[in-house]
């Protein structure tokens, strides 16, 4: 019997959170003059949706408010940085293609955000359909809550145990967790590949971390045994 693979998008399928990042650190640089250190933009902005991304941002500064007319600038600078820079991480397509697992995609994304990403990932439909894909605003609470993957489980009529998540953020570790999964903590993404953030990933009890995707395709071939 197959198991099922449930997949991240932003940093594991696409090396894209850098992208992300980029457009929220300009549109608050431009519209509020607000300039955020590394750390913050790592605690705040790193592997969360738009949504949790505005409320932590409001509850930190102090009197901020992000309204429609700012979230419409940074949809529009995402689209531009997504449709112009996007790629997928190496050796990605050889991991959906391992016929042991069902692959499906739970991401932190809106419908309307992930449909004008997949523009430029047609290929995946090689290896899954748009029922495949589980989006933000299909559950009431996104990551670290593990809504998003208990659907994706029960939607593809999967047990937890036999269920391997594969994320890049502590967000997806700890959901993953919650939802009583095994998860692996992908790291070749840019910003992602370095001893101290492997560390971190160890420490949220993750089957295993790579930073490569051939070393993938080796830890869930060893979890398809069991």
């Amino acid at each position: 019997m197959k198991k099922l693979m449930i997949w991240d998008f932003d940093g594991v399928i696409a090396d894209s959170e850098k992208l992300w990042v980029r457009a929220w650190d300009e549109v608050l640089s431009d519209e509020k003059n607000i300039n955020l250190s590394d750390k913050e933009k790592q605690d705040l902005l790193v592997g969360v949706s738009d949504k949790t991304r505005r409320e932590r941002l409001e509850k930190y500064i102090p009197n901020l408010k992000l309204d429609d007319d700012f979230m419409n600038k940074i949809s529009e600078k995402e689209v531009f940085f997504g449709t112009n820079y996007m790629v997928a991480i190496d050796g990605v397509e050889n991991v959906m293609a391992n016929d042991k697992f069902e692959h499906c995609i739970a991401t932190g994304a809106t419908a309307e955000q992930h449909k004008w990403k997949m523009t430029q990932f047609q290929w995946i439909k090689k290896y899954m359909s748009e029922s495949d894909f589980f989006t933000i605003d299909m559950v009431e609470h996104g990551k670290p809550n593990p809504d998003i993957f208990l659907l994706a489980a029960k939607t593809k009529n999967y047990d937890a145990k036999d269920c391997v998540v594969i994320g890049d953020s502590v967000n997806d570790f700890l959901a993953a967790k919650s939802a009583n999964m095994a998860c692996i903590a992908f790291t070749g993404a840019t910003g992602n590949n370095t001893p101290e953030y492997e560390e971190i990933c160890k420490s949220h009890g993750v089957i295993g971390v790579c930073n490569n995707m051939k070393d993938v395709n080796v830890l869930i071939d060893e979890f398809a045994k069991k």
